[in-house]
């Protein structure tokens, strides 16, 4: 009897040990996993021959100016940021996780050096990464709570336009920028809609195209490489019609994504107002609050009400 017992005691042990590292395993690799496109194989090394993307030099200074707007907030928050300057890596992707204290943000060469990404681009890239950190709700949730305070895939798109590159450029002289770019009427129409400053409506035209940007590399990057599911090529005036029947917490579709950069752009509340941590109406334009424009796509995003 007492031999009997030892063997099932033995065997609990050993199904806690194992649920426990799975466990461990699965909340470590959540926490790493907030990565601006679903993982993939693609690599571009430095010196690749490509026509476009940035150099080492631009890659820094995105770097520099998002860090120099976000470094005090998170500190104040009881944060430490810390960006991993990963040039020389050819992964075409970035990434958001935390360590304790230190909130990380890992920024990859290859990503850089794709021939779609601008410098724009990638700001909006470093600030999709910044909104995992900061985005408020939606976060992604999930069986265990090692990825709680992630805010979800559409979440950080909808913060990278509304809050972050808003704030990192809303004091420079954009209208020289937004002068060289080719710019679809339908955002011009609705940035002069929404907001009536000169320097309101170039900011919101300059996030707008930088979300074509991202929304051209991950309409590529889906069809070239089968790593997103797409159809046809992003458009403003061709958005995603879908509406989903709960939120989806992992990457849309690169029209629904589109869609997301340009609500952000187009929603008229300040950039220094936070979003909620439980709240999904406070600092956002929301169907909830019956606004009309500027709200998260429901191709990705499911009102409370």
């Amino acid at each position: 009897m007492m031999k009997s017992n030892l063997v099932r005691t033995l065997a609990v042990a050993g199904l806690l040990l194992q649920t426990a590292a799975f466990a461990s395993s699965h909340s470590n690799n959540v926490k790493e996993h907030c990565n601006f496109i679903p993982k993939n194989n693609l690599n571009i090394p430095v010196g690749a021959n490509l026509n476009g993307g940035i150099d080492e030099a631009t890659f820094n200074r995105v770097i520099d100016n998002v860090s120099s707007f976000y470094n005090p907030i998170i500190t104040a928050k009881g944060g430490t940021l810390k960006v991993n300057r990963l040039w020389t890596d050819g992964t075409v992707n970035a990434s958001a996780q935390r360590s304790g204290k230190t909130w990380i943000l890992n920024m990859y060469g290859g990503l850089a050096r794709h021939s779609i990404t601008t410098e724009d681009g990638f700001t909006l890239v470093m600030c999709h990464e910044m909104g995992h950190q900061l985005g408020g709700f939606p976060t992604s949730g999930g069986i265990f709570s090692g990825n709680s305070w992630a805010s979800n895939e559409g979440q950080a798109d909808y913060f990278a336009t509304m809050k972050c590159f808003r704030r990192v450029f809303h004091d420079v002289d954009n209208t020289s920028v937004v002068s060289t770019m080719s710019v679809p009427e339908i955002v011009k129409t609705k940035c002069s809609d929404t907001f009536k400053s000169t320097i309101d409506i170039n900011i919101c035209v300059r996030e707008a195209m930088a979300g074509q940007v991202l929304a051209d590399l991950l309409w590529a990057l889906s069809n070239g490489q089968k790593s997103l599911t797409a159809t046809a090529k992003p458009a403003f005036d061709t958005p995603d019609m879908t509406k989903v029947s709960k939120t989806n917490n992992d990457h849309p579709a690169a029209q629904c994504r589109m869609d997301t950069y340009f609500n952000g752009s187009i929603c008229p509340v300040a950039y220094t107002e936070e979003f909620g941590a439980k709240d999904p109406t406070t600092g956002a334009c929301a169907t909830e609050k019956g606004d009309k424009l500027g709200y998260r796509p429901l191709c990705w995003y499911k009102p409370k009400n």
